[in-house]
């Protein structure tokens, strides 16, 4: 029985090692191509708006990885990445497709994303 728990235990971690890493793994043009399909579904963006909101999560994707790669993940410098790049998408955006915009990101916040609920340090 502790052998059959054990064993349930050790392929349930490893399936989320797994998914983990596919995540981590995305090319920057993969998470901007992503995030503009999601954008553009939810908010009925035009093509140009498209090709603006593209560029925009392309760069941060970009900055994200850096930093990510240089190891010096500062949670400051990552929350004023999301908060220049949300100005930014939020200038491009009609007034009916901001408050669509705000409603995903608090709806975004308020679960934690897909991570679940954050802790508090």
């Amino acid at each position: 029985m502790k052998k059959t728990m054990l064993a349930m235990l050790m392929a349930l971690f490893s399936i989320t090692a797994f998914a983990q890493r596919q995540d981590s793994d995305m090319t920057p043009e993969k998470r901007a191509e992503n995030q503009t399909k999601q954008m553009t579904e939810k908010l009925n963006l035009s093509e140009d708006q498209q090709k603006q909101i593209y560029n925009l999560s392309l760069a941060r994707a970009q900055k994200v990885k850096e930093l990510r790669e240089a190891q010096t993940i500062d949670r400051e410098q990552m929350r004023a990445s999301m908060e220049t790049f949300n100005n930014e998408v939020a200038k491009l955006l009609t007034v009916e497709q901001q408050e669509k915009y705000k409603t995903m990101l608090e709806d975004r916040r308020g679960n934690g994303g897909s991570r679940g609920p954050r802790r508090e340090n």
